[in-house]
């Protein structure tokens, strides 16, 4: 049943996430008192980087929520009035010093649709090899895998980014195809 706003109060705001608790409605006039809204001002972008090679990029990042290490996909905010392809592009570059060309959007989703409006967009693309330079603030480790290793990573649990998950999934779903 469709839920109405009828007050919306904010109670955390900043550049990257704003916390709302609102008061809603459901047509037949039930008030749901709390409802908590997670909205996030910009969009996120990540990137699947393929090598000439074949073989996908991976970041090893501490995140600090979850407080554990883990392998993901270079992602990040797209900044106001930023296209989302070339978000991606920029933090594929500010984090590994890669430049990647050849974007495909490969999926666009919103993540936690029943609490968050964070939508995110994931592309593929191409990147010539060259020595890493990593952001050590963000970035503890960046390494090539071959698909059948990402494949067993994520099976295994080894990959626990949601985004990175997805993402790495629709890519080798794709690859698949156009391998048959």
């Amino acid at each position: 049943m469709k839920l109405t706003c009828r007050k919306r109060q904010a109670k955390v705001k900043n550049r990257w996430i704003e916390v709302y608790e609102d008061e809603a409605e459901y047509a037949d006039g039930q008030i749901l008192p709390v409802y908590t809204v997670l909205h996030y001002p910009q969009a996120s972008a990540a990137l699947v980087v393929e090598n000439a090679r074949g073989q996908v990029l991976l970041i090893r990042s501490w995140r600090y929520p979850i407080q554990q290490e883990g392998w993901e996909i270079p992602a990040g905010s797209v900044d106001c009035g930023e296209d989302p392809a070339a978000a991606a592009i920029r933090e594929v570059k500010e984090e590994t010093g890669l430049d990647v060309n050849h974007l495909v959007l490969l999926c666009q989703f919103y993540p936690s649709n029943g609490m968050s409006d964070q939508k995110v967009y994931v592309y593929e693309g191409k990147a010539e090899e060259s020595e890493f330079i990593l952001d050590e603030r963000e970035i503890e480790e960046a390494r090539w895998f071959a698909p059948e290793v990402l494949h067993q990573m994520l099976n295994s649990g080894q990959i626990q980014c949601g985004i990175s998950q997805l993402g790495l999934r629709t890519w080798l779903m794709k690859r698949a195809e156009t391998v048959e």
